[in-house]
């Protein structure tokens, strides 16, 4: 009774095959471009973790090109005029590209955002300022992941 009602409301898994072949294929087939700053470096391997486990393909079908912003923004502000809380803000604006047909087929963004406290000692502000932002890239590396996702199996339709 439950596959009755998944098939009638549009329900595909992921893993379907289409045209003897699946989304994930789809996925490996993905090579990322390096992504600038330490924060890229930290979302363009979240994407290769994802997108590919077992390692890269040696034939690409597509390129993502990733543009990634950072803000901050004080938060919780003293009488003083310091800030003890920070939110930190990345935004990534990316680019799917066909390498055979050099055509663009998917473009996108992703959004994420977190906070750290702003303490007395400024290795354990920095630490936390760190440990946020890798926190905020790999959840920006999700946010894309399930995009591609979404696309690759409304592509496959």
């Amino acid at each position: 009774m439950v596959i009755v009602i998944l098939a009638a409301c549009g329900f595909r898994p992921v893993h379907q095959f289409k045209n003897d072949q699946s989304i994930q294929q789809d996925l490996w087939s993905i090579n990322v471009s390096p992504i600038a700053g330490r924060d890229g470096l930290v979302l363009r391997n979240r994407l290769l973790e994802k997108f590919s486990p077992c390692g890269n393909t040696d034939a690409p079908e597509y390129q993502l090109s990733v543009q990634l912003t950072k803000t901050t923004e004080a938060l919780l502000i003293q009488l003083d005029n310091t800030a003890t809380r920070i939110n930190l803000k990345m935004n990534a604006v990316f680019v799917l590209l066909n390498l055979t047909t050099e055509a663009t087929v998917y473009k996108g963004s992703a959004y994420s955002v977190g906070s750290y406290n702003v303490v007395e000692s400024e290795f354990a502000t920095v630490a936390a300022e760190k440990n946020t932002a890798d926190r905020v890239a790999q959840a920006v590396g999700e946010e894309i992941f399930d995009l591609l996702v979404i696309y690759f199996n409304g592509a496959s339709s």
